[in-house]
């Protein structure tokens, strides 16, 4: 599971009171230290948060969303390839409001 970048998976939301799941969007290559164990990724939504950033259907090169969807760029953490349950799509690497969201 070292090349994932773009791929979107359900797996455990941190910081929550109860037991939660979301989708996360993988962001990291895999020039990753521990590509092979975890990976880097922001947090998905279908409510439209301030300076969240759609995702368009056409952006959806494997599975979508049934509903709207945004990233949330400020929403990062690392998460365990064994923590991720099922894959629900892949985006384009063109997602270009997410590059642009910081300078490097």
């Amino acid at each position: 599971m070292t090349d994932m970048q773009g791929a979107v998976w359900w797996g455990p939301a941190p910081h929550k009171s109860d037991a939660a799941y979301r989708p996360w969007l993988v962001v990291n290559d895999t020039s990753h230290p521990f590509a092979a164990e975890e990976c880097i990724v922001v947090g998905m939504t279908t409510q439209n948060h301030p300076d969240g950033i759609a995702v368009p259907d056409e952006a959806w090169i494997r599975g979508g969303s049934n509903e709207d969807a945004y990233v949330s760029p400020w929403y990062v953490t690392t998460i365990k390839h064994r923590d991720l349950d099922n894959q629900q799509g892949k985006l384009a690497d063109a997602l270009e409001a997410l590059h642009d969201y910081t300078s490097l």
